[in-house]
This record gives structure tokens, C-alpha cells and sequence, in this order.
């Protein structure tokens, strides 16, 4: 079985789009706010969309966006 990332994408940059989106770390104001009762299959397919929309650039944020998930993953795999 796959090791799911579960920990949380934000960055701490809480800031949303007229879509909904925040721009920080890509994730819905509905998945920001449900992300405690979401299966960690289904975090690992929200982290996989936003790493893809939002960490894929080189500024500060989809860089910090990319070390958390790279710190988590290290995390899961420790565990």
C-alpha cells in the first residue's frame, strides 16, 4: 500500500482568487475546510493536483509548496 501525504498544504498564505482557489496553495475554500474528514486517498489526489497548478513555477511560494510536500513525504516514510 501506498504511502498517502496527508499533512496539509498550506503555506500560510491564506489568500483566494475569484474562483475559489487559494493562491497560495491551490486548494478550494471547501477543501481547506473539510480537510480533516478527507481520506488520505483523496489528500494525496488534492496535493497531486495542486503541486501540478501551484508548485510547478519557481517563485517562493511553489517553491515552498514543493519543500513541504518533500518534508512530509520524508516524514511518511520515517514513520
Amino acid at each position: 500500500m501506498p504511502d498517502f501525504i496527508t499533512q496539509k498544504p498550506c503555506i500560510d498564505i491564506c489568500e483566494f482568487n475569484k474562483h475559489d482557489i487559494c493562491k497560495a496553495c491551490g486548494r478550494t475554500h471547501a477543501e481547506k475546510k473539510s480537510w480533516k474528514r478527507l481520506s488520505a486517498q483523496d489528500k494525496q489526489a488534492i496535493w497531486d493536483r495542486v503541486l501540478a497548478s501551484h508548485g510547478s513555477g519557481s517563485g517562493k511560494q511553489a517553491k515552498a509548496l514543493r519543500a513541504l510536500y518533500h518534508k512530509a513525504q520524508a516524514k511518511s516514510a520515517r514513520d
